[in-house]
C-alpha cells in the first residue's frame, strides 16, 4: 500500500497555508492499494485529539483519493493533523516529513507525531500596507554619522573617542561582569538627518533604529531612562526633527523597544545611585519602581541571562503596565506621537503573550498605522518559549517579525551549505505557516547588530572564535574570498529586494564593511571608503523592487530549485495584488546562479512572455519553454 499528500498542493489541501478563523480546508489523500481501504481517518489535534473518517472522492483502477472537510475553531491557534490507512490487512500513517517543513511527508508504519501545521489567525487581522511596499535600513546610532555638534555629557561614565575611524576600547565594566560598551563614536540624530539624502537616494523608506534611549552603554540595550534620548545622540527636539524631515522625503522611522529588562544603572532600579537618592527599586522596594523587578530571598535579582546589568522586569505588574503602555503619556505612545512608525520589541519571546497582545492594542490606539516588529530568531508561528506556545502571529500581536530564517537560508546557499532544493524547502514552509498579512511583512534580513556582517560570512573564510579581540577587531578577507564575497553578496541583495517580504538592510552592508561578531560587526560607518560599485548595485536593487508593484505584493513561485541554481516568478495580473488591492500588472523572473560556472536551466511555463533582462536587456519567452544560461555567481530579473 502507498499513500501520498502534499500540503502544498491544492489537490491535497485547499485552501493552502494558514487560514482565518471558521475557514473550511479541504484535506485529501491518495492511496494505492490492492482492495479499497477498509479506514482512511483523519487525525486532528488542537489541544485535544479527535478523528475524522474520510470517504472516497475519486477512484482510478487501485487509486483512491480520500478527503474531509474541516471547519477551522473560531479562534485562533495551530491545528495539526497527520493520517491513518488500514487496507490489505495493514495499518500506515502519513505525516508531515522529518524536518517538519510541510509540502510531501513521509509514510511509516507507526505514528511519528511529527504532523502537518495550520496556522489559524483572526480574520480582521491586518497589517500595515505601507510597511509592506517598504525598503529598510537598520542603523546603530553611534556609529553611523557625527555631525558637528556639542556632545551633552551623560550622567554615566563613558569614553568619547576622537578619530571616527579609531579602534574600539576594549574596557571591563567598572561595576560588573563583562565588557563596559561604554567607548562612544558621537554618531548622533543630527547626523542621521545629514543622510537622508543619501538613504533616499538609496531607496529607503523605513529607518528602524537602534535603542536610542539614555543608556550607560553604546548599544543602549539596559534602558537607563525610557522617556529621555541619550544626551550624546541629542535631544527630543532632535528626535522631533528627525522624523518631520524624514517624513518629507517619504522616509518612516521605527525605534527600538526594550521592555523585558532595564539597565541596573537605570532611574527606575539606580544601583549605583546615578540618579540620586532613594528614588530607584535597588535602595527602596518601596520606590516607585520596586514591584518591577524580581527579587530573590538572598537580597539578589533576576536578570536577562544573567547579566548583572540588565535587571529583569516584571512585565505584567500594573504599575510597569500603566507607564509603559497603556497611561495617556505612556512611553510607546509618547515616541509615536513624537513622530516614530513602529516599535521593534527586543528579545519578543522573553515578554509574556498578554504583554505583547495590549502592547499592540495600545499602539494602534496611538497611530493606527503603526507597525510592531518582533526579535523571533525562528520560525515564528509555532515558536516555544519557556514551555509556551507562543501566539505571535495570530492578528493580536505582531505585525511582522525578524526573518532569520530567510538570512540562514540565503547565507546556506549562496556558500554551498545547503542546496537550491533545501532553501525552497525551508522558505516555502514559512510561506505555509505565515498569514499571508505577515509574509508580505516579514523583516528580510542579511545580517544585524546580532551577528557578524553579511560580506565576512559570504567569504567563506575560516575564522577561528578563539581569536583575541584584537585580531578580531583587525581581521579582513583575504584578496580572494573577499572577492567571492562581493559576487556572493550582490547575489544576497538581489534576492533580498525580490523576494516576498520586507528587505532591511544593516548600516554599511551596502558599501561592503566587514565585522565579526559584536561588537565588531558595530564598527562606524566607513564614508572615507565605500565600494562605489557595490553601493551602486544596491542602488540599482532597490529601485527595481521600488519600480515594480509585483516585487512588493505580487504572488510568489518557485519555478526551478536544483543545481546550485534558483528561478521564482514574482507577478501580479489584472490589476489586482494578492490582497485585492489595484495594483499596476507586471511579471518578474528571478534567477540566481551561486555556483561558479555557468548553468542551463529550461522552465516551462507558457505565461512567461517578452521579459526584457532588467540588468542585461536580454529579452527572453515566446510562450513556450524558456531555455537559460546563468553565468556563475550571477543574478538577473527579467520583467515584463
Amino acid at each position: 500500500m502507498e499513500v501520498f499528500h502534499n500540503s502544498r498542493d491544492k489537490k491535497f489541501r485547499n485552501p493552502e497555508g494558514a487560514v482565518p478563523c471558521g475557514t473550511k480546508v479541504s484535506l485529501a489523500l491518495e492511496v494505492k492499494s490492492y482492495n479499497p481501504p477498509n479506514r482512511v481517518r483523519l487525525r486532528l489535534w488542537d489541544g485535544a485529539e479527535r478523528f475524522v473518517e474520510m470517504e472516497v472522492k475519486q477512484t482510478a483502477g487501485n487509486i483512491y483519493l480520500y478527503a474531509a472537510d474541516v471547519t477551522m475553531p473560531e479562534t485562533g491557534g495551530l491545528l495539526w493533523y497527520c493520517f491513518e490507512v488500514t487496507a490489505d490487512g495493514e495499518t500506515v500513517y502519513y505525516s508531515n516529513n522529518s524536518k517538519a517543513l510541510g509540502g510531501v511527508g513521509v509514510q511509516t508504519g507507526y505514528p511519528t507525531g511529527v504532523s502537518y501545521q495550520i496556522t489559524v489567525y483572526d480574520k480582521a487581522f491586518k497589517t500595515p500596507d505601507w510597511f509592506k511596499k517598504s525598503i529598510m535600513y537598520q542603523i546603530f546610532p553611534d556609529r553611523f554619522f557625527r555631525a558637528d555638534s556639542e556632545i551633552k555629557d551623560k550622567k554615566t561614565a563613558y569614553r568619547l573617542h576622537g578619530d571616527w575611524y579609531e579602534p574600539i576600547f576594549f574596557d571591563r565594566h567598572p561595576f560588573e561582569d563583562g565588557p563596559a560598551c561604554n567607548d562612544f563614536y558621537g554618531g548622533n540624530l543630527k547626523g542621521i538627518i545629514q543622510k537622508l539624502d543619501y538613504l533616499k537616494d538609496l531607496g529607503i523608506s523605513v529607518i528602524y533604529l537602534n535603542p536610542i534611549f539614555e543608556a550607560f552603554s553604546n548599544h543602549r540595550y539596559d534602558t537607563g531612562d525610557y522617556s529621555k534620548i541619550d544626551p550624546i545622540l541629542g535631544s527630543e527636539e532632535d528626535f522631533k526633527e528627525l522624523c518631520e524631515k524624514a517624513e518629507q522625503k517619504g522616509i518612516r522611522i521605527i525605534l527600538d523597544g526594550v521592555f523585558s529588562h532595564t539597565g541596573s544603572d537605570s532611574v527606575y532600579f539606580n544601583k549605583y545611585k546615578t540618579y540620586g537618592e532613594g528614588v530607584g527599586a535597588c535602595q527602596s522596594y518601596d520606590s516607585p519602581y520596586g514591584k518591577w523587578y524580581e527579587w530573590n530571598g538572598d537580597g539578589g535579582y533576576n536578570s536577562w541571562w544573567g547579566c548583572s546589568n540588565l535587571p529583569n522586569v516584571r512585565e505584567l505588574e500594573p504599575t510597569y503596565i500603566d507607564y509603559i503602555l497603556t497611561d495617556k503619556d505612556a512611553i510607546i505612545k509618547k515616541w509615536l506621537n513624537l513622530g516614530a512608525s513602529g516599535w521593534r520589541l527586543d528579545v519578543a519571546d522573553e515578554l509574556p503573550d498578554e504583554f505583547i497582545k495590549i502592547l499592540r492594542r495600545e499602539v494602534k490606539s496611538a497611530k493606527t498605522d503603526a507597525v510592531v516588529i518582533g526579535e523571533v530568531w525562528e520560525d515564528a508561528s509555532n515558536k516555544v518559549s519557556y514551555g509556551e506556545q507562543r501566539e505571535y502571529l495570530l492578528g493580536d500581536e505582531l505585525d511582522s517579525v525578524m526573518n532569520y530564517p530567510f538570512k540562514d537560508g540565503v547565507i546556506g546557499f549562496l556558500t554551498g551549505d545547503i542546496s537550491a532544493e533545501d532553501f525552497s524547502d525551508k522558505m516555502l514552509s514559512i510561506m505555509e505557516n505565515y498569514p499571508k498579512e505577515v509574509l508580505y511583512s516579514n523583516m528580510n534580513l542579511l545580517g544585524t547588530h546580532d551577528t557578524r556582517r553579511v560580506k565576512t560570512v559570504l567569504g567563506g573564510q575560516h575564522i577561528s572564535d578563539e581569536l583575541a579581540n584584537e585580531q578580531k577587531q583587525n581581521f579582513r578577507l583575504d584578496a580572494a574570498n573577499e572577492t567571492l564575497a562581493i559576487k556572493r553578496l550582490r547575489l544576497a541583495a538581489f534576492m533580498q529586494m525580490t523576494f516576498v517580504g520586507v528587505p532591511c538592510i544593516y548600516y554599511g552592508d551596502e558599501i561592503g564593511m566587514q565585522g565579526l561578531q559584536d561588537p565588531f560587526n558595530r564598527m562606524p560607518y566607513t564614508w572615507r571608503c565605500v565600494d562605489t560599485e557595490l553601493l551602486e548595485f544596491y542602488r540599482k536593487s532597490a529601485k527595481l523592487r521600488n519600480s515594480n508593484d509585483c516585487l512588493k505584493t505580487g504572488d510568489f513561485e518557485i519555478l526551478y530549485a536544483a543545481d546550485g541554481v534558483l528561478a521564482y516568478v514574482r507577478q501580479i495580473e489584472s490589476g489586482k495584488d494578492v490582497f485585492g488591492e489595484k495594483s499596476k500588472n507586471g511579471t518578474a523572473l528571478c534567477v540566481v546562479n551561486q555556483n561558479d560556472g555557468e548553468r542551463t536551466v529550461k522552465i516551462d511555463n507558457g505565461k512567461l512572455k517578452n521579459l526584457k533582462g532588467y540588468f542585461t536587456d536580454e529579452v527572453i519567452g515566446d510562450g513556450k519553454t524558456i531555455e537559460l544560461n546563468i553565468p556563475g555567481l550571477s543574478a538577473e530579473a527579467f520583467m515584463a
